[in-house]
């Protein structure tokens, strides 16, 4: 049982938590899916309370990673679920829809260029991400990685310029 002076630091801690992580998280588990993201930052701050609550339990050393680590597993768990939900029976494609081979042609460039992303440099990558995964302009990437928006323009160009150099290298 947890007293109530314990209980008051713990919330103390889960809200500087919360100010301090939740903006950024929520951007960073955009990045992977938008429909998911809430509810991985959801996921991720529930566990962190559990965890501040519960101190017999394994310490955490490093927050910010912890958490993006807990919502990250957690939005790529909704993915895998919500993709062997979909029921593609019954649907007919239009002739202005793209054919299934066209949509197998965009998937493998679209995670190949995923997984070129993962090899930017972090803060290259979050940008990119941010920027063109999540929708976000410049300037709220900008806040959300505390940096100027000329360092974000500057990152999303290097990053662009770092995969365009990686596709020509293939073609060639």
């Amino acid at each position: 049982m947890v007293s109530p002076a314990e209980r008051q630091a713990a919330i103390e801690v889960f809200e500087g938590l919360y100010r301090t992580h939740a903006h950024r998280l929520l951007a960073v588990a955009a990045t992977v899916s938008l429909d998911f993201a809430g509810d991985g930052l959801q996921h991720a701050f529930e566990e962190a309370w559990k965890r501040i609550l519960a101190p017999e339990g394994a310490r955490v050393d490093n927050w910010a990673a912890w958490l993006r680590k807990t919502a990250l597993r957690r939005v790529v768990q909704e993915c895998i679920r919500a993709r062997r939900d979909v029921a593609l029976e019954g649907i007919e494609p239009s002739a202005a829809e793209p054919s299934i081979d066209d949509l197998v042609v965009i998937r493998q460039k679209f995670e190949g260029t995923l997984k070129q992303m993962a090899e930017l440099p972090p803060r290259q990558r979050e940008a990119l991400g941010l920027c063109f995964l999540a929708g976000f302009t410049s300037r709220q990437t900008a806040e959300i990685m505390n940096v100027e928006v000329s360092t974000v323009r500057n990152l999303v160009h290097q990053a662009r310029r770092s995969l365009l150099q990686v596709e020509r290298d293939d073609n060639a």
